[in-house]
């Protein structure tokens, strides 16, 4: 018993350590008691909050349960609060008090230019003047929270486009807004322009237009004002023409040689027919795997037309084999249920290898795919890129306290979150364990850590909820400019550097800070 009784008192100093509490008596007995019951140890200096509450009454006991009570102080505070509140004259006023502040919160509300929480609000006020009962204000309690649950301010992220306009704040919102409108500098505006046109002019399908495409595009960002310029418009109409008809030229080539090519398998799959080599079997299969391609989609209607055409071929020339069919039906039967099967297990590995099964973001591999094709652009074209790498904080406590399944939940939503917040153009993965990635092409320094302090401030307002139990969660953020280091192997060993900086200097920041 002694040896356990170390253990536990051991335990007990590490866990304080770990969760940078002060070593004072209370805190020392509250996880002493918790490591002792987890280890099943009954300590009778741990039992006499236990002892003490089967003596009290059922409805106190009743209301204690909505308190977390784990102390005999914490229950004589319980106690103390409860025969402060037995003046029935202190309670209504307390009551009427409180019924004003509401009123005095919800007139407030109405006045910060938000039409649907104005429309609730004096909806709620009316009620609460005519309608003073406890299934009134228990139905404008859930009102306000079906407002708060789906309440989406994404449609705000269409400023960005304009420039950086603070969206926390309405009045600097609209300071941000008169600024940019009265800004008057079409300089900038052609350097805003530079990337998107020379992402337009990039390679579709055909090749051969890389050098001049690498020059205007140098050209655009050393002089940007020469967009708006004619002869620089007119070069730019002319390269467009150029691509549009190489694309056409390498489309017909690549028709002609796939046509050339079905026609050699047709006649092959004839040949093969009439000599009577080919069994039922094999040609049910050649029959399906053809009818499943489907070209229409890139515009190769020609060849569409073809496959099937090689199909009903196929069909006709067995025809004469149909006694051989009628008696390997049974076994054909088994072999299409398989080929469904096969093909439905290849369609959900196909998508997990683009998307985790967990948080619905994109894979590790994804991500290295993705991180490869704009790492391609920043060298050709110089568009700039910046990572943002993330990590759920003391996640492991999580999965210890309240279970994988708790710490799946969680997981899943934090991949919801960066869903909605992110823009069209970025790209975000799940890099390993609780560790995400987000790809912010086309973004400098300043607007990824601004972008990384919007998503650490949502996820610690967040109400994660497990099993109607409250579990609060942070993250820890690394940013990283791409042109400011030498190769994208150095950006991203910087954002994750930078992670762990924010780690050690306390968790639930960005690094670095503007």
């Amino acid at each position: 018993m002694a040896t356990t009784i170390n253990e536990i008192i051991k335990e007990s100093l590490e866990s304080i350590k770990a969760e940078h509490l002060s070593l004072t008596p209370d805190n020392y007995a509250k996880v002493f008691c918790k490591v002792a019951k987890q280890k099943g140890v009954i300590v009778e200096d741990c039992q006499k909050v236990e002892k003490y509450v089967k003596k009290l009454d059922a409805t106190i006991i009743a209301d204690m349960k909505r308190f977390n009570i784990g102390s005999v102080d914490e229950l004589l505070s319980f106690l103390v609060a409860k025969l402060n509140r037995a003046n029935e004259g202190d309670a209504l006023k307390m009551v009427s008090a409180l019924a004003l502040l509401t009123k005095r919160v919800l007139q407030a509300i109405t006045l910060l230019h938000d039409a649907k929480a104005t429309n609730l609000a004096n909806a709620s006020l009316e009620r609460l003047d005519f309608h003073q009962n406890l299934q009134s204000i228990e139905l404008v309690k859930e009102k306000w929270f079906d407002f708060i649950s789906n309440y989406d301010d994404s449609y705000l992220k269409k400023l960005d486009v304009f420039g950086h306009i603070a969206k926390d704040d309405l009045e600097m919102m609209v300071r941000d807004v008169l600024r940019l409108l009265n800004k008057d500098d079409s300089l900038e505006i052609y350097k805003g322009l530079v990337p998107l046109i020379v992402a337009s002019l990039s390679p579709s399908i055909a090749s051969g237009m890389n050098d001049e495409l690498a020059n205007i595009g140098h050209e655009l960002r050393a002089s940007p004002e020469a967009l708006g310029t004619p002869a620089f418009q007119k070069e730019i109409k002319q390269l467009i023409s150029k691509r549009i008809t190489l694309d056409k030229e390498e489309v017909k080539k690549k028709v002609a040689a796939l046509d050339k090519i079905l026609d050699e398998i047709n006649k092959k799959i004839v040949d093969l027919i009439q000599s009577s080599n080919l069994s039922h079997q094999q040609v049910k299969i050649i029959r399906a795997d053809l009818q499943k391609i489907d070209f229409s989609q890139d515009g190769f209607e020609s060849v569409h037309s073809k496959l099937l055409h090689i199909a009903s071929s196929l069909e006709n020339e067995t025809r004469s084999l149909s006694e051989k069919m009628m008696s390997n039906q049974e076994t054909i039967t088994k072999l299409q249920s398989r080929i469904t099967k096969l093909e439905s297990a290849l369609l959900v590995a196909k998508q997990e290898v683009k998307e985790d099964y967990l948080t619905h973001v994109a894979t590790r591999r994804a991500l290295s795919n993705e991180l490869e094709r704009v790492e391609d652009a920043f060298v050709r074209y110089k568009v700039d890129y910046t990572l943002c790498f993330i990590d759920i904080d003391h996640f492991k406590n999580v999965n210890d306290s309240y279970g994988h399944e708790a710490g799946d939940v969680i997981l899943s939503t934090v991949g919801k979150i960066l869903r909605k917040y992110i823009r069209q153009v970025d790209f975000a993965g799940r890099y390993g364990g609780e560790e995400f990635l987000v790809i912010l092409p086309s973004t400098d320094l300043a607007q990824a850590i601004h972008f990384a302090e919007k998503i650490r401030n949502v996820i610690e307002q967040f109400k994660f909820l497990y099993k109607n139990e409250r579990i609060n969660v942070t993250i820890s953020c690394g940013v990283a400019q791409r042109s400011q280091y030498a190769s994208k192997e150095e950006v991203l060993n910087a954002a994750d550097t930078l992670l762990y900086k924010a780690k050690e200097c306390g968790r639930n920041q960005v690094m670095p800070i503007l």
